[in-house]
């Protein structure tokens, strides 16, 4: 019959490398699967930023890296690319929401090499005692009785007690074990291109990511970019078009559009100057509501493969992780494998965590969806609130803050206020 494996892991990304090591570290008979050739290897663009997760993960700045206990996680200085703490969101006529994060060695923020990470993570899972295979595609899921029990290779069939995928943004296998449905409904497509460059007209003073949006500078409608400048002299240019079909109907590839908006976007131009591309990616997500469930018999769902947005986040990629392959060992070593067993991480997934994902998700799909005018306005109605306190939660700042914009911006909150309820996902587009 061959070997019955306590867990298989689809995916070598964060969550599934965080699953593999902690389910291992339990002492699972664990068995992770990875298309690509080898640890590290990205299959999408990431602007590999990270910080802590307020209420799930805390961080700590040490004098070596940064820690985040609740992973048992230490990143040393080396794999840190830079640490961005501005982050702006600029309208087409440069008005601006603003995130300042202050300097804190309990909320540290950085951009890290992933590839680096990944092969660390890999290493750790394979001293607890995870197998890990790469390169070795899965095509599909095994199901006998109603319950998922292994997964189909090309070089054939393997069993486990229970298949936990974190495919990342293709969704393949949760849209296979039924999550989304008998014919899952897409709700539309994201397309990404991703350069990052050596860029020698990005100085100390342009640290920080920048989030530009509006249709001024592009002929792509619902189109966005990114810049980051995680250090002088370094960034990183991520090209976004929301669409509703699998394809992008424009005249020139994504590729000259990233370009065009290089060179002609005057909120990002004037840091990319003079720069060399090193990498480029790109890739296309589908964009699906959250599944009611992300468990069935036999079978969880982690991480990117069932965000609201297609891209969840390194950290959040990691708790889910960790959080999934706790809940399996434990419902392997009960000897329950239904869905039943499994509803602890359902519920974890689906409370607070999941709502906190949705917020940005809806923020960054609402401004898509406004035109220029109305992006103009809004950015303008909240260009003088700091955003940082509200990802603190610490009530004190958060009420000193939202006081003080009230107070310096009332009339245009007045009259925006319904833009600005549309760009929270709290009214519909009219």
């Amino acid at each position: 019959m061959g070997v019955l494996y306590d867990l298989i892991i689809i995916g070598a990304g964060p969550a599934g490398l965080m699953a593999a090591r902690t389910a291992a570290r339990l002492g699972a008979h664990t068995l992770l699967l990875e298309r690509l050739p080898r640890a590290g290897d990205l299959g999408h663009p990431c602007g590999a930023a990270i910080a802590p997760l307020p209420g799930f993960v805390s961080g700590r700045q040490e004098t070596e890296g940064l820690r985040f206990p609740e992973l048992d996680l230490f990143i040393p200085s080396a794999m840190i690319v830079g640490t961005p703490t501005r982050q702006r969101y600029v309208s087409p006529a440069g008005h601006a929401l603003v995130t300042d994060f202050p300097a804190r060695p309990d909320f540290p923020l950085a951009v890290i090499d992933k590839p680096a990470l990944l092969r660390r993570l890999a290493v750790q899972a394979g001293a607890a005692g995870a197998e890990l295979r790469f390169g070795c595609p899965v095509t599909g899921l095994l199901e006998e009785g109603g319950a998922i029990t292994g997964v189909q290779t090309r070089d054939g069939p393997l069993r486990a007690r229970l298949v936990l995928a974190a495919e990342g943004v293709s969704r393949r296998f949760s849209e296979a074990a039924g999550l989304y449905g008998a014919q899952p409904r897409d709700a539309g497509y994201a397309f990404v291109v991703s350069q990052v460059l050596d860029a020698p007209a990005a100085g100390a003073d342009d640290v920080g990511q920048i989030t530009t949006l509006g249709q001024r500078y592009t002929s792509l409608p619902r189109a966005f970019g990114t810049v980051v400048i995680p250090r002088p002299g370094r960034a990183e240019v991520y090209w976004a078009v929301f669409a509703d079909e699998p394809h992008v109907h424009a005249d020139e590839p994504l590729w000259h559009c990233l370009e065009e908006y290089k060179q002609r976007d005057p909120r990002v131009s004037h840091l990319l100057a003079g720069g060399e591309v090193v990498q480029r990616a790109g890739c296309r997500m589908t964009l699906r509501p959250v599944p009611a469930h992300v468990v069935r018999d036999g079978f969880i769902a982690v991480g990117d493969t069932v965000g609201p947005g297609g891209h969840v986040g390194i950290v959040p990629c990691l708790f889910l992780g960790q959080a999934a392959a706790r809940v399996a060992t434990e419902a392997v070593q009960g000897g329950d494998l239904s869905a039943r067993s499994l509803a602890p991480y359902d519920r974890l997934f689906h409370g607070r965590f999941l709502r906190g994902l949705e917020t940005e998700s809806r923020i960054m799909t609402s401004l898509a969806h406004m035109s220029d005018e109305e992006i103009d306005r809004v950015c303008l109605a909240m260009s003088r609130i700091n955003l940082a306190p509200f990802f603190f939660g610490e009530m004190g700042p958060l009420l000193r803050e939202t006081a003080r914009w009230l107070v310096t911006s009332f009339p245009l909150i007045l009259r925006d206020w319904r833009l600005i309820r549309r760009m929270m996902g709290s009214e519909s587009r009219g």
